[in-house]
């Protein structure tokens, strides 16, 4: 598992430029990310005390990822029904860490979250780089 998140940090790090301007581009979509990142990256190292204190708030941040306000070179089928995808999935984990759920289940459908949200990353990228 460790390999494939080393693989997507790689491709990600190479798209980063690209990657940037849909975070520059979407202020609740980089407040996601800058939330994500906090929580995500402790609890690869077995730290999930970012994830139990925050699951709310990133709760929230999802929800806040409407549609509407995608900008428009971001838009199709399948960033939006990524983006559907990402705010069940935040919601899944924040029911784990409410309901004190296993660390390993957590991570399970944590790792399920930080992957969903990277897919639209490089959707978004694609987009970009076809037009």
């Amino acid at each position: 598992m460790k390999k494939l998140f080393l693989l997507a940090f790689i491709c990600i790090g190479m798209q980063t430029l690209s990657a940037q301007s849909l975070v520059e581009k979407w202020k609740p979509f980089s407040e996601y990310h800058e939330l994500l990142s906090k929580t995500f990256h402790p609890s690869e190292d077995g730290n999930f005390g970012p994830i139990k204190e925050f699951s709310q708030e990133l709760n929230s941040k999802a929800e806040a990822l409407n549609v509407a306000t995608l900008p428009q070179e971001f838009r199709n089928p399948k960033v939006e029904s990524n983006l559907v995808i990402l705010k069940k999935q935040t919601k899944l984990v924040n029911d784990l860490v409410k309901n004190k759920a296993p660390n390993v289940e957590i991570m399970r459908a944590f790792e399920d979250l930080h992957d969903i949200f990277h897919r639209i990353v490089l959707l978004c990228n694609d987009l970009k780089n076809n037009k």
